[in-house]
């Protein structure tokens, strides 16, 4: 009785520290889509002047890009995007897919739109996509020009890290199916109408997440913290001083690592999800600005 009183406690503390509440249990889905059934292209009118494969965020789905998509078209720039395993049509039963597969994923892409095109290829991740983006061009340096890291998913440096890796791993390890939920707005002014709309309405997106896929994102960010040192390619970090999601210190850490070799943009009235924000644009116009002064 005292364990199962402790175990209570410390899930309600975690929960409510992280502002996500619920007692939902996750249910039974369809099938997931094969990841060549999600592929999204945004082809520009002639050959491409760069390729640029998007990672989305935890929860989220190649949709993400929708606005960015055309909008790099019209500048010259093939993108493309995918549901990742485990989110949009590639979910089931909101399991986490694991970082091996997450990230071998994106080495897979990369090297298609390699051989296809004959050219390294661009990656901009977001969030949890960006963790992606740092572990998948260490496995592929030679294929990769540059990668674009949106409020990656980092920890570094964070104040009593492993004290709250071994609470999280013990709730997801007493009660993987608990789910928490995660509060989604229409009209939230942190992002831009159209994204707002879509990350709150699209029954594609994740708005319930299990605690074992938590600790799932968890482990993927100190993973690619701890690789983040030894990535010698070309990075443009970019971090929004409203980011109530990766702690500053985190980021910190990463632009130290990434100093010898990368650029860093930081824009105080941004979110975390900086590429779904008001101002996504001029997010944009930085990153193409990036990848046009960078060899590829």
């Amino acid at each position: 009785m005292i364990l199962r009183l402790v175990t209570l406690v410390m899930l309600h503390g975690l929960l409510s520290a992280c502002n996500l509440v619920s007692d939902k249990r996750a249910e039974d889905t369809a099938a997931p889509a094969a990841l060549t059934d999600t592929l999204r292209h945004w082809q520009p009118a002639g050959n491409p002047d760069a390729v640029v494969l998007g990672l989305h965020s935890f929860g989220d789905f190649g949709a993400a890009f929708d606005a960015m998509g055309p909008y790099f078209a019209d500048n010259g720039h093939l993108l493309v995007s995918y549901d990742q395993a485990g989110f949009g049509e590639r979910t089931q039963q909101g399991q986490w897919a694991g970082e091996e597969q997450l990230v071998s994923e994106a080495v897979y892409q990369i090297e298609q739109l390699y051989e296809r095109y004959q050219r390294p290829v661009f990656l901009v991740g977001e969030s949890l996509g960006g963790a992606v983006a740092i572990l998948a061009a260490l496995q592929a340096p030679d294929k990769v020009a540059g990668i674009v890291l949106a409020g990656p998913a980092v920890r570094e440096g964070i104040r009593l890290r492993y004290g709250w890796n071994a609470a999280i791993a013990s709730a997801a390890f007493i009660a993987p199916g608990y789910q928490l939920t995660v509060d989604r707005q229409p009209d939230d002014p942190n992002l831009a109408a159209h994204s707002a709309r879509r990350l709150a309405e699209d029954p594609r997106v994740i708005r319930n997440v299990r605690m074992d896929a938590y600790w799932g994102l968890i482990q993927l960010a100190d993973s690619a913290s701890d690789q983040a040192p030894s990535l010698q390619t070309p990075s443009l970090l970019l971090y929004g001083g409203k980011d109530n999601s990766v702690p500053a210190a985190g980021i910190s850490h990463l632009h130290d690592h990434l100093a010898n070799q990368g650029e860093y943009r930081f824009y105080p009235e941004g979110p975390h999800l900086l590429l779904q924000g008001p101002r996504w644009q001029q997010v944009a116009d930085d990153i193409l600005d990036w990848i046009d002064r960078t060899p590829h």
